[in-house]
């Protein structure tokens, strides 16, 4: 049976929960103070996050972070996360960004109907291609 997935603003009384998952750099309980921050829940477990920085991009918006707990990838969180960001009315445009190696984050955005509007060369540490992204 499909589990249903809540997609809801983060309060900072997940804050544990997102530990136990969070594979990126920095503290989200400032994400969560500036209201950046999706969950998504299934049985009522935070098994997921999407941030958004409102003015990153050029000054337009950006979905910086999606992340999902291990436990349950695959099982279309993270293109739920996408899609609700994405269909947010308070964007009129937003952007988002991935090395050219992530291949599960291209498949996503691409399956959520993001547009290539293009790319970067030595951005990251790594040196790698960050692609670039148009949601909306």
């Amino acid at each position: 049976m499909l589990q249903k997935t809540v997609i809801r603003p983060c309060e900072i009384s997940d804050y544990s929960a997102l530990r136990t998952f969070d594979e990126f750099m920095g503290d989200r309980r400032i994400d969560m103070q500036h209201g950046n921050l999706l969950v998504a829940e299934r049985q009522g477990d935070v098994v997921g996050y999407a941030k958004v920085a409102p003015t990153e991009f050029l000054g337009w918006p950006l979905l910086s972070i999606v992340c999902v707990a291990a436990v349950v990838r695959g099982q279309g969180i993270g293109g739920d996360l996408i899609a609700a960001v994405a269909e947010s009315p308070q964007w009129l445009r937003l952007y988002s960004s991935t090395e050219a190696s992530n291949l599960i984050m291209l498949s996503l955005l691409k399956k959520r109907g993001a547009r290539e509007v293009g790319f970067v060369d030595n951005l990251n540490i790594s040196e790698e291609r960050e692609v670039l992204f148009r949601l909306k």
